[in-house]
């Protein structure tokens, strides 16, 4: 016989899915704080001309929840998304950093 308990797992009343759009936060001594939030671009705004004008576009940001992390569940946390990343990368490709886009974005073209 086992010692390990029977584990059952059931969704919160409160559950709902979150398409990250940034995270925020900081260190505290009891971990990290975490804001999650999604945004979404609001064209209502620049479609109202007859000429539509992207540089009224909204982006709209909603802060969906904040995740109080223990050092514990950092560290936990940190090799479990590292492993995502290497599966992610194995199967679809190296995962550009957010300077290596906007490096690519000053370049010239040169098809050009």
């Amino acid at each position: 016989m086992s010692n390990v308990p029977k584990f059952q797992a059931e969704y919160s009343e409160n559950f709902k899915r979150i398409n990250v759009g940034g995270i925020f936060g900081g260190t505290r001594s009891s971990g990290v704080e975490a804001t999650i939030y999604s945004e979404i671009s609001d064209f209502s705004e620049a479609l109202q001309s007859p000429q539509p004008n992207p540089a009224l576009t909204v982006i709209k940001r909603k802060i969906e929840c904040e995740l109080i992390i223990d050092p514990q569940q950092l560290i936990s946390m940190y090799q479990w998304l590292g492993q995502k990343i290497k599966e992610y990368e194995k199967i679809f490709g190296h995962i550009p950093s957010p300077e290596e886009i906007q490096s690519k974005q000053r370049r010239p073209d040169p098809q050009q």
